[in-house]
């Protein structure tokens, strides 16, 4: 151990001499071009998780002469002006052995959230991230299309229901959850949804999908992939 501490000592007096000495250093080239040129890789050990730390808002970006530099955090999240074709992308994707959904898998998306329920028809809901602090009417179609051609379209909150249908959500009701009436998902079905929030700009795009799997002998499992967009 005592010796490690030392060659660690000796690397860093080492770089400390060479600083003063000659403004800029290099790790093997003769020809340093930034205060610290490495000619090589470079191992880290023991950093510290600070994905929680508003200080921490900077991230390390190189370019493609291997400068290391940094830029803010906030450069890389979508710009936020109307006019701009900014989109988000959320997915989820897992297998069940028993063949139904995982209520327990939630998709946060913008202001919702989605889950299957854990049964067999494995059923579509949603519910609000936040609290509205008002009464708010979410309106939504959908289009589901399963095999052997089948193919159904519709508005509001069922099949037989009509366009103005709408899910009301409010500070009493945002956490829990709400079913598409129709919207189960069989073998190989695929369901598309579209809605919006009230007053909001942004549109949303939810593609769920369900595709059974068989390996060997072993019993026939499920896959389920839940895709959200945020335009």
């Amino acid at each position: 151990m005592k010796s490690i501490l030392n060659k660690i000592s000796s690397f860093f007096f080492f770089i400390v001499f060479f600083h003063f000495a000659n403004a800029q250093v290099g790790i093997n080239t003769n020809n340093p071009s930034r205060m610290l040129d490495v000619e090589g890789t470079m191992k880290v050990h023991n950093l510290n998780d600070a994905h929680a730390n508003a200080d921490y808002d900077q991230s390390i970006v190189t370019d493609s002469n291997g400068n290391i530099d940094f830029t803010k955090k906030s450069s890389l999240l979508p710009s936020g002006n109307s006019n701009n074709t900014d989109k988000e992308s959320f997915s989820q994707i897992y297998n069940t052995t028993d063949g139904n959904g995982d209520g327990n898998k939630i998709l946060k998306c913008g202001k919702f959230q989605f889950s299957l329920t854990s049964t067999s028809d494995s059923k579509i809901r949603f519910r609000l991230n936040d609290n509205p602090n008002t009464q708010v009417g979410i309106y939504m179609n959908m289009e589901q299309n399963w095999d052997s051609n089948g193919y159904q379209f519709f508005q509001g909150k069922s099949y037989y229901g009509t366009p103005s249908e709408k899910f009301v959500f409010d500070s009493t009701n945002y956490t829990a959850w709400q079913n598409l009436a129709e919207a189960q998902l069989a073998d190989f079905e695929q369901n598309v949804l579209n809605f919006q929030y009230p007053g909001d700009s942004d549109f949303y795009r939810l593609i769920i999908y369900r595709i059974k799997q068989s390996v060997g002998s072993t019993p026939d499992s499920r896959d389920f992939a839940v895709v959200c967009e945020k335009f």
